[in-house]
């Protein structure tokens, strides 16, 4: 991403009504029978701010890597120590070391070439029976601006995403999408982009849909996201801007 991207992170990933619903989605997910009642050691995968590595540590010992310098300085600057500058295809850790490995938002980085590749290397790092953590932006009808800003390379169907996992020789525990709520207004917001690049032919600038939210309106769009963490403890959406999924290491 942009350094102006991580900036945002940084200033808004604690109160953001994205990341917030995130965080709590992901919560209800990993309270797994396997995972429960013992501490983890999770790897947080391109960590970015770092603001992720804080809420996991509720449930034991995290760790954090990402390439980017950048975002490695503003995880410094939330005090955290346990992170490494390193390549999601050459992991700096010993194989069979972690419980759980998190790629949030970060397969579908135009940089990252070989998605099969960096799961095969995350199932390296991870124990017998670890689990696999993904969330990613969903459906490539939903591409826009904001996918040129945060140097998106891809958005991913179940399918896609189905297929890379398991010639990565991972076995999906649930996949589903998020935000299926918000989705029309989401894909409402992408076709006015795209009849609007139709009638400006040189196009516009890249520009990220994160931005400081008006508090009333924060809190309803979160509400949403929280009234989906609780549903998806039991279903999977048919369809969302965001995709989900827990995998096992066969």
């Amino acid at each position: 991403m942009e350094k102006a991207e991580y900036q945002k992170h940084f200033e808004l990933e604690e109160s953001h009504w994205w990341f917030r619903g995130r965080r709590k989605i992901l919560l209800a997910l990993i309270k797994n029978p396997a995972l429960a009642d013992r501490p983890l050691v999770w790897l947080d995968a391109g960590c970015g701010t770092g603001f992720n590595i804080g809420s996991f540590e509720k449930l034991g010992e995290v760790f954090g890597f990402d390439y980017s310098v950048d975002a490695l300085e503003f995880c410094r600057k939330r005090g955290f120590r346990k992170i490494a500058r390193a390549d999601a295809l050459r992991l700096p850790f010993k194989s069979a070391t972690f419980d759980v490995v998190s790629f949030l938002d970060v397969l579908y980085h135009k940089a990252i070439t070989d998605d099969i590749g960096v799961l095969g290397e995350a199932g390296r790092v991870l124990k017998k029976d670890g689990f696999l953590m993904i969330t990613d932006s969903a459906l490539e009808i939903l591409r826009g601006r904001h996918d040129l800003a945060v140097h998106g390379r891809e958005r991913y169907s179940k399918k896609t995403l189905k297929n890379r996992l398991a010639a990565a020789d991972f076995d999906i525990v649930r996949m589903g999408y998020f935000n299926f709520f918000l989705f029309p207004a989401v894909f409402a917001i992408r076709l006015w982009e795209r009849i609007r690049l139709k009638i400006k032919p040189m196009g516009a600038p890249a520009k990220s849909d994160l931005g400081s939210v008006w508090p009333p309106l924060n809190s309803l769009l979160f509400g949403f996201l929280r009234f989906e963490a609780q549903l998806i403890k039991k279903i999977d959406f048919p369809v969302g801007s965001s995709i989900v999924c827990l995998a096992r290491k066969k």
